[in-house]
This record gives structure tokens, sequence and C-alpha cells, in this order.
């Protein structure tokens, strides 16, 4: 289990390289720390190391920190890797495998107040932005992913992902499996894309779509655009003027909180065919391409001109 922490400029570890270690000059050869140094650049290894002909011959590394004229790149800490196979990486220009076996696992990786690009590669992380316009992505496991003030990217991909907004208008996307999203208090996107999700806006006026499957989707507070997309969706508005989006063949969604009083309205797409009915208590919205939507305790009669538009 890895602990990445960014330095003060930001990071992207997509671009975090090890083959440029080859220029680096030994400074410091001890049984727990060994350092290359290259110019500006400095490569401060932790872990237990052992020599040969005054040259690094074995051991464990467990900890990397790099620095560029006295200001830390990146800290990375609470891994295990033999000595011979982070070699072999840099004399093979492998960056991938480095940064995939480094962060395989259960990582915890932190952002700064800067632009960083992160990710959990394998492993159940737990990712943090920070104040900047992060990109943020899980990759495989069951990830935590919190966004920071900035605007975040976040996308669960695989996984059954727990995804939170910061405080920007962020993107929050869950991706393959079953989710659990929310918006903060910006103007946020929510999709679930695949899996059936739980996606919340948050407070501002936001665009939460549930994607492929059975999803539970809440606008939150504010005037929000809410879509159950495929599936049969529960969806709940919010507070705010709402507008409720289904289609010809979205599946079969139940709406728990329409309110023509608080200015709600259902947005159907061009060209659909619907027919609008009373059963029960519930008006539902019945289309040709067997999409239905269901406004739960609303009366048919009691909805006026400008309720449903789009066709």
């Amino acid at each position: 289990m890895a602990l990445l922490i960014a330095g003060a400029a930001g990071i992207s570890v997509d671009t975090l390289k090890i083959d440029d270690l080859l220029e680096g000059v030994p400074t410091v050869t001890g049984g727990t720390a060994f350092t290359l140094q290259d110019g500006d650049w400095l490569e401060e290894f932790q872990g237990q190391f052992t020599y040969a002909g005054g040259e690094l011959s074995g051991g464990t590394v467990t900890g990397w920190k790099e620095s560029f004229k006295g200001q830390v790149v990146f800290e990375v800490s609470g891994f295990s890797v033999p000595v011979s196979t982070f070699v072999g990486w840099v004399e093979t220009n492998d960056n991938e495998a480095a940064r995939s076996t480094i962060l395989g696992g259960a990582d915890t990786i932190t952002g700064s107040a800067a632009a960083d690009v992160m990710r959990g590669y394998a492993g159940d992380d737990i990712i943090r932005g920070g104040e900047g316009t992060n990109y943020l992505r899980g990759d495989e496991g069951n990830d935590s992913i919190v966004g920071g003030t900035g605007f975040d990217d976040i996308n669960g991909n695989m996984g059954n992902d727990t995804c939170v907004s910061g405080g920007g208008d962020d993107w929050v996307v869950g991706g393959r499996d079953n989710d659990s999203l929310a918006g903060g208090a910006g103007q946020n996107l929510v999709y679930g894309n695949l899996g059936a999700d739980t996606c919340e806006g948050g407070d501002g006026n936001d665009v939460v779509r549930g994607g492929q499957d059975n999803d539970l989707i809440n606008g939150g507070g504010g005037a929000d655009y809410v879509s159950g997309d495929k599936g049969s969706d529960t969806v709940t508005g919010g507070a705010g003027a709402d507008i409720f989006h289904t289609f010809g063949d979205a599946g079969v969604d139940r709406v728990t909180d329409f309110s023509l009083a608080e200015g709600d309205r259902v947005q159907v797409d061009p060209g659909t065919q619907y027919t609008v009915s009373q059963v029960g208590a519930d008006t539902v919205i019945s289309m040709t391409g067997g999409g239905q939507m269901t406004l739960v305790g609303v009366q048919m009669s009691s909805l006026t001109a400008g309720w449903i538009f789009g066709a």
C-alpha cells in the first residue's frame, strides 16, 4: 500500500518517469538511504541497500522522494520493490511498469494546491484532489475519490467506487460498476455510466444522469437537469425548478417529487411519441419505444400548459 503526496507545484502520475535516473550521480550510499543527483534534480530513496565494489548491488526500495531546485515534486512511500527490479525498470525505460507496480495496491494519493493528474491503478485506492484543477482516475478496484476546491474531472473507472465532488464545478463519473456519486456546492455533471449507481447532484444547478442500469438519482438543491437514461430508475429532483428528461426507450422511471409549483417540467427527446394517462394517484407518460415515466402522486388534471416539452 503506497502513500503518494504531490509537491506544491502539482504532479502528473502519467508522466512520472524513472528512465532519467540513469543520468544521476550517487551522492549518498548508505544502508537505508541512496541518493542520486542530476543537476537541479535530487532523487532520494529509502529502504535496505547493499553494495559491491562501491556500487549498488541489492536490497529493497521502500520510499522515493523527488525534488527540483530544493522543492519536493513528489514523495511516495509504503511500497516494497527489489532493487534488481527497480534497476531493471530504469535500464529498460519501463516507466509504466514502475507506476503500475508502485501504485498497484490499496494506495492513498494526495494532490497539491496546483493542477494534478492522479490515478490509482489496481487496488482499492483513496485519491484526494487538492485546490487546483485535477484529473482523478480510480482505475481498477473499489476506489474512494474526493475532489478539491477547483475544477475536478473525476472517473471511478472499474470497481464499485465512491466519488465526491469538491467545491468547484466538477465532472463526476462512475465508470463500469455500481458506484456512489455526489456533487458538491458547484454546478456539477454527475453521470453514473454503467452499473446500478446512486447519483446526487448537490446544492448547485447540476446535470445528473444515471446511465445504463437501474439507478437512484437525486438532483439535490438548485435547478437541476436529471435523467435516468436507460434502466428502471428512481428519480428525485430535490428543491428547485428541475427538468426531468426521458426518451422513447429510456426504461421505466419513477419521479418521486414532481412539483409544478416549484417549476418542475418534463423534457422528452425530439420526435418522441407519447401518451399521458392517470393511473391511480400517478400521472404516467408512456412512449412508443417502451419507455415510461411515472410522476408519483401527481394528478394529470393539475398539469398546466408547458409542463412537458421537447417532442
